[in-house]
């Protein structure tokens, strides 16, 4: 079965800090509601102060208050990062009034406070096992799938399907791979984790490809279900996400099942077209590179849009960072680099 997974409230919150307005919040659930899309996904859950007008909560009691009218077929979600999680028990149990499943981002390595890299894994593996224990469907949420090997992302998978995950995702962050690439890494999922996990795509727009990929990853031959993600024009981090309505109406035009065009439009006319006003995001050539590089996207948003270098200033400082710099963003070393680059 294909699944479709709405990301909007969450993903693109990273465009406008979460501050969606409470009354819209609320409207864009209800509309969402009318959509039959399978899954909606309504913010972060973080270990900071609650903002009714934001979509991070600290509790899912505050969740279960948007989503009082729930609709019997839909499932509801959030996301939480492992590597800076809300502690679990700030999490109350699951039961029919709060979200069903909850996405944990797991990072495959993290750097400790000495500078050095270390396994993040089984700190993730034990986190994880909190959720399950408090009766939530687990979604595992590998990010940058593309620092794995495929030996590494099989004992991953076999390390977290221990847990019984609802889905384990292939998680291109920052739009790097090529539909080959994702098909390959789904390719393994399918042939070493239990029958009843699904396999989840989340993928980004870096390089214009991200509804070609998923386009291919629905029509991968397997018996499990598939969970798409997408959120309204594409709303999201950088190059943004795969745009749910250019995907659902797809799904429409081949049968899969018969996905309300109608409040999705009146998301975007009402909410998502005033935001994309203030706070562009898209494809652009600076994200473009960041794939290129294999190199953290929040360079392009901070040199490119903020400092106005130069595509072309931009792709000579990606070519002589290093890997570590790439990879965690910083606006120190991205100015010292743009100040050398304007030297030259």
């Amino acid at each position: 079965m294909i699944k479709v997974l709405d990301c909007t409230l969450r993903d693109g919150g990273y465009i406008n800090n979460w501050r969606f307005g409470y009354y819209e919040i609320k409207s864009i659930i209800n509309e969402m509601e009318k959509t039959n899309i399978d899954i909606l996904e309504i913010g972060f859950l973080k270990d900071e102060p609650y903002q009714a007008d934001r979509t991070i909560f600290n509790s899912t009691s505050q969740i279960s208050k948007l989503i009082s009218n729930r609709k019997n077929k839909m499932q509801y979600a959030a996301m939480i990062e492992a590597a800076s999680p809300i502690p679990a028990n700030q999490i109350e149990p699951c039961s029919k009034e709060t979200i069903d499943i909850i996405r944990v981002v797991i990072w495959k390595t993290k750097y400790d406070k000495y500078g050095n890299i270390v396994n993040n894994l089984m700190d993730s593996y034990e986190y994880c096992r909190h959720i399950v224990e408090k009766g939530y469907k687990l979604c595992i949420q590998p990010a940058r799938i593309d620092q794995y090997t495929y030996e590494e992302f099989i004992s991953m998978i076999k390390l977290f399907e221990t847990l019984n995950p609802m889905a384990i995702y292939i998680v291109d962050s920052w739009g790097i791979l090529n539909i080959e690439q994702i098909l390959k890494y789904v390719k393994i999922a399918d042939e070493n984790m239990k029958q009843e996990i699904a396999i989840g795509y989340h993928g980004h727009n870096n390089m214009m490809q991200v509804f070609a990929s998923a386009a291919e990853f629905i029509c991968y031959s397997t018996n499990r279900d598939l969970i798409v993600d997408g959120s309204i024009y594409g709303i999201g981090r950088g190059a943004g996400n795969l745009n749910l309505e250019i995907f659902v109406k797809y799904l429409n035009n081949k049968g899969y099942k018969k996905y309300q065009m109608e409040p999705i439009y009146r998301i975007y006319e009402k909410y998502i077209s005033r935001i994309y006003e203030k706070h562009k995001w898209g494809y652009n050539f600076y994200y473009l590179l960041t794939a290129i590089y294999h190199c953290n996207p929040n360079y392009a948003e901070y040199l490119g849009n903020k400092k106005n270098i130069s595509v072309s200033e931009f792709e000579n400082i990606l070519r002589i960072m290093n890997e570590k710099e790439r990879i965690i963003f910083s606006k120190e070393k991205a100015d010292e680099y743009a100040k050398a680059i304007k030297e030259i």
